[in-house]
């Protein structure tokens, strides 16, 4: 093996990072940080412990490896990019006060007499 491609996972968030790197033997705690500004940022949000690493597969040649992750990290662009929710705008109209009837007072006193009465 001449090197090999790997993902690394924030574990708190989901959120994938492809990365490549030449060597001839996998490294379980190479995150790839010094090659990826924002998962450098994540890895100090987070801690080092909050991320793992995986690898997806090995190359025989440094040209292999090159080829490979520039097919794959393409689709993985628009894959973290597809994560995020979308900002959304909500108008909210302002509150608007019940309506009260003003009742009219109740006349008192005596009912007039009819001529019938």
């Amino acid at each position: 093996m001449y090197g090999y491609i790997f993902e690394t996972t924030n574990t708190k968030t989901g959120e994938t990072y492809l990365g490549k790197r030449y060597a001839v033997s996998f490294d379980k705690n190479y995150f790839g940080e010094e090659n990826n500004n924002a998962l450098a940022v994540a890895i100090e949000k987070y801690g080092r412990p909050a991320f793992t690493a995986k690898m997806i597969m090995p190359y025989e040649t440094q040209a292999d490896v090159d080829e490979a992750f520039a097919e794959m990290a393409k689709p993985a662009e628009k894959k973290v990019k597809a994560k995020k929710e979308p900002e959304v705008e909500v108008e909210v109209e302002p509150a608007q006060e019940p309506v009260v009837e003003e009742k009219k007072p109740a006349k008192r006193g005596r009912k007039k007499k009819t001529e019938e009465e």
